[in-house]
């Protein structure tokens, strides 16, 4: 394949992306009983997409997700726990991020500015 020059961005796992899709699955489902069958289908997406979400860094949550929603797909009239699912993806992904954050605040703690200004050129340097 002919390089054009296009980057490829590389998704990083988003918590909070994640809770925003099961909390979108969730209000489609609740139009499903008011005649708009085809939310079911899009709900479906919204947690396919929270699976992709948490994938990279959650892999666990991401199974849980999945687990979930293949329980509503074999089974439609599925009970969801919609508000454990949100709450328990919330909760372990900030516990997670708040680790990540010390381990990074332990890393640099002990750097100088200029050290510290040093890494952050060679990080973007990398991004461009």
């Amino acid at each position: 394949m002919k390089d054009v020059g296009v980057r490829e961005m590389v998704r990083e796992s988003c918590v909070l992306c994640a809770v925003k899709h099961i909390a979108q699955a969730r209000a489609l489902s609740l139009e499903i009983p008011k005649g708009y069958e085809e939310h079911y289908y899009f709900a479906m997406g919204h947690l396919a997409e929270a699976e992709d979400e948490l994938e990279k860094r959650f892999a666990g949550l991401a199974g849980l997700v999945r687990r979930e929603r293949k329980s509503w797909e074999a089974d439609p009239a599925y009970s969801m726990p919609w508000t454990w699912l949100v709450l328990l993806v919330a909760h372990k992904g900030r516990d997670a991020e708040l680790k990540q954050i010390r381990l990074i605040e332990a890393e640099v703690s002990e750097q100088t500015v200029e050290e510290l200004t040093s890494w952050f050129t060679e990080v973007q340097d990398g991004v461009e």
